[in-house]
């Protein structure tokens, strides 16, 4: 079965159902582990300005809009804004420490200039530069040049064992929502000691100590309470005589 979601979407996929013949599941796309911290990062920004210029609006007619379709609808001018935002992000993603080779590179402006062209023709050509989705298929591109550099031997020997439609996305990891959200709940509940502690932040402001706080509270409370009964051996002063 085929899979049913824009390939070109930089956060969620809809794949075939791993356990329900003839249906389908969504599933969130993770950066692999195997991607250097660096990369990951020009990654992670790619597909951010490309979900918010390609996907981040509405669904109108089966396609998915974002601001790109929307900033195309300004005649002229709304088109090479458009194509500006793009080569931007293509600008971006060639601060990868692993480099774009030229290949890939004219891909990628072939792709925008396509984008740019397709744009121009009045409001149908503005549907259609919705459906080309030209920063996903940078994005993309991208992935696949991060995949073939950093993605070890023994995950492209595994991944070509499985069915096409059941691979994962370039230099992504899916995420069930179930597991997700099933990890979460085990995190809390059956694994205390797995569970993350809070860190501080520092805006540079001074302020109080609240551990010192907290354990002056705490000492203060476990002070033994001092026996207001009067004693027995003690006059009681308020007795008269």
């Amino acid at each position: 079965m085929p899979r049913t979601h824009g390939v070109q979407d930089p956060y969620y996929e809809v794949i075939p159902h791993p356990t329900k013949p003839n249906k389908t599941k969504k599933v969130k796309k993770e950066i692999a582990a195997y991607i250097p911290a660096h990369d990951a990062d020009v990654l992670a920004k790619a597909r951010k300005t490309a979900y918010r210029l390609d996907y981040a609006l509405f669904t109108f007619a089966g396609i998915r809009f974002g601001w790109s379709s929307i900033i195309g609808l300004v005649p002229a001018i709304g088109d090479f804004a458009d194509s500006a935002l793009a080569l931007n992000l293509i600008r971006g993603m060639r601060k990868v420490e692993c480099g774009l080779p030229s290949s890939v590179l004219i891909m990628m402006l072939v792709n925008l200039m396509i984008d740019f062209l397709v744009g121009l023709v009045p409001f149908i050509g503005d549907l259609a530069d919705a459906a080309v989705k030209c920063n996903g298929k940078n994005v993309r591109l991208l992935e696949e040049h991060l995949d073939k550099v950093y993605k070890p031997e023994e995950l492209k020997a595994k991944d070509a064992t499985l069915p096409r439609e059941r691979r994962p996305r370039p230099a992504s990891v899916y995420v069930d929502f179930d597991d997700e959200a099933a990890g979460r709940h085990n995190d809390f509940s059956n694994r205390p000691d797995e569970i993350r502690q809070p860190q501080r932040s520092y805006d540079g402001r001074r302020v109080p100590d609240l551990e010192n706080q907290m354990a002056a509270s705490r000492k203060e409370t476990q002070r033994p309470l001092r026996d207001e009964r009067p004693s027995r051996n003690k006059p009681n002063s308020s007795r008269r005589g």
